[in-house]
Parts: C-alpha cells; sequence; structure tokens
C-alpha cells in the first residue's frame, strides 16, 4: 500500500493494555488511578503510531488500532481533567487529535477497499479495477500525514511529553485523595446524560445519528475506564450492549460514507459506462444504509432506551 520505509520510531514488540486497563482498583485514590490508566492509554496511542505509519501494508489493523487508542487515550485525559495542567492537556489533546483525523481518513479507506478486494467485475469492462486503483491512490495519500506525524512526534519527543503528563499527575496526586470508585460514577453518570440526550433526537436524521454515535463510542470509551468500580454485570452485561449498539451505527456510518464518496465521483467521470456503474453503486450504498439504519431503529426504541437508563442508573445514580 504504502513505500517501504526506515523506521524512524522504535516498534514496541509487546502490545500494550488492551481496553480494560489492568491493576486499577475502585479502592484506589483519583491520583493513583489516573497515572496508571493514562500511562496505558498514551503508551497505547505510542505503540500504534509507528506500526500505523510504517508496516500499514502488513496489516490494515493498525491503522485501526491506532485510531481507536487515540479515542481512549482522549477519554482518558477527559476523565483525569483536573489532575492535568490546562497547556499540557491541550497540547496533547491536539496531538490526539491530529492522529486521530490522519487515522480516520485511512480507515476510511481501507473499509471501501475491503468491499471491492472480492468483488467480480461483472461489467466486462475493467470498472471495478478502476474503482480499486481510485481507492489504492487514495489511500496512499491518506498515508502520507500518519507518517508525517509519527516523524514529527518522534522528533518532538513525544514520549517525553508524556512523561511529562504522568509527572504532573503524580505531583498532584495529594489533590486528589477521594477514591477512584466515587470518581468514577460522578464521571459515568456525565457521559451516560450525554448519551441519553443525543439518544432522545430524532435518530431518522443523519446528522442526529451521526450525534449519537460519537456519544456512544465516548461512552464506551469511558465505561472500559472506570468499570472497576462497579459490579461484573457492568462489564459483561451492559457493556456489550452499549458496544453492539456502537457497532450497528458503524456500519450505518460506512455505508453512508459510501454512498457519498461514490456519488461524488460519479460527478467527475464522463465515461458513460463508468458513471452508470458508479450510480448503481450509489442506489446500493442507499439502500444498505437505509435498511441498516431502520433495523438500528428497530432495535433502540424508547422502550429500550429507557431500560438502558434504567441499568445506568443501577450504578451511578439518575442521569
Amino acid at each position: 500500500m504504502n513505500e517501504p520505509t526506515v523506521s524512524t520510531v522504535p516498534v514496541r514488540e509487546t502490545v500494550p493494555s488492551d481496553k480494560w486497563v489492568s491493576g486499577v482498583l475502585r479502592s484506589h485514590s483519583v491520583g493513583e488511578a489516573a497515572k496508571q490508566i493514562l500511562e496505558a492509554r498514551l503508551q497505547a496511542v505510542w505503540h500504534w503510531l509507528p506500526l500505523a505509519a510504517e508496516r500499514s501494508d502488513e496489516d490494515v489493523e493498525h491503522v485501526h488500532q491506532l485510531r481507536i487508542a487515540t479515542r481512549r487515550a482522549v477519554e482518558g485525559l477527559r476523565l483525569f481533567l483536573e489532575l492535568i495542567p490546562e497547556e499540557v492537556y491541550q497540547d496533547l489533546r491536539a496531538k490526539l487529535r491530529q492522529i486521530r483525523v490522519a487515522a480516520d481518513e485511512a480507515r476510511n479507506w481501507d473499509v471501501l477497499s475491503d468491499m471491492f478486494r472480492h468483488c467480480p467485475d461483472v461489467s466486462g469492462g475493467g470498472i471495478v479495477s478502476t474503482v480499486m486503483e481510485e481507492v489504492k491512490t487514495r489511500r496512499q495519500e491518506a498515508q502520507e500525514p500518519i507518517l508525517v506525524l509519527c516523524r514529527d512526534l518522534a522528533a518532538e519527543k513525544f514520549d517525553e511529553r508524556v512523561e511529562s503528563l504522568l509527572e504532573a499527575v503524580r505531583s498532584r496526586q495529594g489533590e486528589a485523595k477521594r477514591s477512584f470508585g466515587r470518581h468514577a460514577r460522578r464521571h459515568l453518570r456525565v457521559a451516560v446524560k450525554k448519551f441519553l440526550k443525543a439518544s432522545d433526537a430524532e435518530l431518522a436524521d443523519d446528522e442526529a445519528l451521526h450525534n449519537l454515535r460519537i456519544r456512544t463510542k465516548k461512552l464506551r470509551y469511558t465505561m472500559e475506564m472506570v468499570a472497576v468500580a462497579f459490579k461484573p454485570s457492568f462489564r459483561k452485561k451492559l457493556y456489550p450492549r452499549i458496544s453492539r449498539l456502537q457497532d450497528i451505527m458503524g456500519i450505518v456510518h460506512d455505508h453512508a460514507m459510501g454512498r457519498a464518496f461514490f456519488h461524488d465521483w460519479s460527478l467527475r467521470v464522463h465515461d458513460a459506462a463508468e458513471k452508470a456503474f458508479l450510480e448503481g453503486l450509489v442506489l446500493a450504498e442507499a439502500r444498505a444504509h437505509r435498511d441498516v439504519q431502520h433495523a438500528f431503529l428497530a432495535l433502540w426504541t424508547r422502550k429500550s432506551m429507557a431500560e438502558v437508563g434504567r441499568q445506568f442508573g443501577r450504578y451511578c445514580g439518575p442521569s
């Protein structure tokens, strides 16, 4: 996909902690929990960034995992905002956003590429191959920002910035002696309130559904960090329900992206056969988008929304 490069950042051979950060207890102070969670989340970004920059042609999951890692890291910063100096927070937040935006773009092209990887060219005119070449070109273009960010952050000693953040958190631990369990409930309550407010919109509207998708992601990544503060059912029953909700909205988003991409492309071509093929893809993506959206709306009803709200209420109180 991208040209081989000489590695500019040492790639960690050990994969960092997954979504559940180990070693954190509800009885820990907020300061103790902050140090462990932020270290795990930011190390994960630094693990996946060089892989996504320099080995994405080996495994598309590298970019996917980088995107997830940056989102988790941002939610980690938000969870412990009170312990982070404002200038440090803003600096890291901006860098993480740059990484996420670059990873989003590359991942979107990976999804489109996968759509056509095993698609037979029934047109007889090599149109699928033409589409694949266009997608491949756009994917290669999307790789450059990730590579540049990786090199720039290495030159700026991003790992030292992370260590500075952790040191700042350690120096403020005395200001956050209350239990992490209590802090987790309070923060979760805020995330749930925003999620339920987004759920109460007219979700047949694409913008409203997109907003709910964002809120669901933020809630999910918050749940991963605060799960230790609650009973096992929080992690085993409620979390999978939120994950499934996010997954189906992700499929809706993928089809919306495909529809927009093929529509824009169809406006630029002049070959009649190619234009007809692309217009057919627009219709197929629009149909798939509508079908999955209807499936989502059948699943996510006022009744199910209220039930999820009650379930969260058992853990963090009414939102």
